[in-house]
């Protein structure tokens, strides 16, 4: 018997939730068209790993920007947003605080952008970045 590693572990258990879900989804009092529920595997296979690449990538973008901001914010609060002295008193307090609390949120926003997207064009680039299409 071989061992599985920890991503095949993952690849398989997501298969056998979309086996499972996906007649689940195909079942509704209204007939749905056959193409949709083909479709419907593909669809949850590409939103789950459009949330988990997404939410990476969120929390890094997310992440940073929120530091920049908690920065900006406490070296205004100490009297000038663009001074060094300021800027450097902000860094360890709301840089840090914008850091943690942006990269967290980032998770959230950016699995739920990733699924949402992923689900509608599968496999697509725009499942997998947390920007918005412009």
């Amino acid at each position: 018997m071989s061992k599985l590693t920890v991503l095949q572990k993952v690849l398989c258990s997501t298969m056998v939730l979309a086996s499972a879900v996906a007649p689940a989804l195909a079942l509704d009092y209204e007939a749905k068209p056959v193409n949709w529920v083909i479709k419907a595997p593909i669809r949850l296979v590409g939103g789950l790993t459009g949330a988990v690449v997404s939410a990476v990538g969120g929390s890094v973008d997310d992440g940073y920007h929120w530091g920049l901001k908690g920065t900006k914010h406490v070296a205004g609060k100490f009297g000038d947003e663009k001074g060094a002295g300021q800027i450097a008193a902000g860094v360890p307090i709301g840089g840090s605080t914008g850091l943690v609390l942006g990269g967290a949120y980032g998770v959230l926003d950016g699995g739920w952008h990733g699924f949402k997207t992923g689900w509608e064009k599968p496999f697509s680039r725009w499942s997998y970045m947390t920007m918005e299409e412009k």
